[in-house]
């Protein structure tokens, strides 16, 4: 069995408050239980409230704990020093994401917790911390993990996380390459320098997915002036989704301009999309405290 929890749903910044009360301001960090393994996709802010259930649940015994960082922009590390677990001397901590761009994965962590940014530092935490950049697919228990490069303004990867019956995808902060896919009705091609097969390896490496949790962060009229920006419109997830054959599809990363009525006005448009596709395939919006146990339907 595997079980997803989002701890933080929003993308870019936090955005505590009224307006984003029920989706959440946290951002992205979502915890996956499976084959008695935990773990962790992404350490924003959502992860401190993560790391206060897990005192509460693990108390005095030791703690196993795999962060797969999809790249380090601020929203996807910044509540790591805050993960409270990493400072008790009985846990063990695995950090695994790609190499920055002129940076190890874990410079750029030490930079973010040097003296002048935050009072402790890495080294100081008492856990014992091991950072590993990863290329390839490999395993966990009964788990393989496999990396793929996604369209960001930063090495970033998402996840494919299986073991031989299901699948969970955690594919965040990506661009389609070419615009086309998703052009309304009767409108000229826009041109494009990237062929078509680099969205297509997308496509192939969602194939089949119980759960993918995929970003949505624009709207297509948002999407018109940010291309580049790295992120998705809602149109373009969804047809990756529904052409990879995914069983649900879970949109994440909101942006932080919209509240709950946008995010909602967006997770129905998905729906109509997705309908409109035909199958089978379940779209929701991920919101903070929400749990997914693959291959049952419905959420809590």
């Amino acid at each position: 069995m595997i079980k997803a929890k989002f701890w933080g749903t929003r993308g870019s910044i936090a955005t505590p408050g009224k307006k984003t009360a029920r989706y959440g301001g946290n951002t992205s960090c979502v915890e996956v239980r499976a084959d008695g393994q935990l773990f962790v996709f992404d350490a924003g802010t959502g992860i401190r409230e993560l790391g206060l259930r897990l005192e509460k649940e693990f108390r005095s015994k030791p703690l196993t704990v795999h962060i797969f960082i999809s790249h380090t922009h601020w929203d996807h590390i910044q509540g790591f020093p805050f993960f409270l677990p990493a400072y008790e001397d009985k846990n063990q901590i695995f950090v695994y994401g790609p190499a920055g761009r002129d940076k190890s994965l874990d410079e750029i962590l030490r930079i973010q917790m040097d003296s002048d940014y935050f009072p402790v530092e890495l080294g100081d935490m008492k856990a014992r911390i091991s950072v590993k950049e990863i290329h390839d697919r490999f395993t966990i228990g009964g788990m393989t993990v496999e990396p793929f490069y996604l369209n960001h303004p930063a090495m970033t990867f998402g996840y494919r996380l299986s073991n031989r019956k299901q699948t969970v995808i955690y594919a965040t902060d990506n661009e389609p390459y070419r615009y086309s896919l998703h052009q309304r009705p009767n409108v000229a091609v826009e041109k494009s320098d990237y062929p078509d097969y680099l969205d297509q390896k997308f496509v192939d490496f969602l194939s089949q997915a119980d759960l993918l949790i995929g970003e949505a962060q624009y709207t297509l009229k948002e999407y018109e002036s940010k291309k580049g920006w790295g992120h998705s419109p809602i149109e373009s997830m969804v047809e990756f989704a529904w052409r990879a054959r995914v069983k649900q599809l879970v949109l994440f990363h909101h942006d932080p301009l919209h509240d709950d009525k946008t995010v909602d006005r967006m997770v129905k448009h998905a729906q109509r999309l997705a309908r409109a596709r035909g199958g089978n395939m379940k779209c929701i919006g991920a919101y903070e405290g929400m749990e997914i146990v693959v291959g049952k339907s419905g959420k809590k």
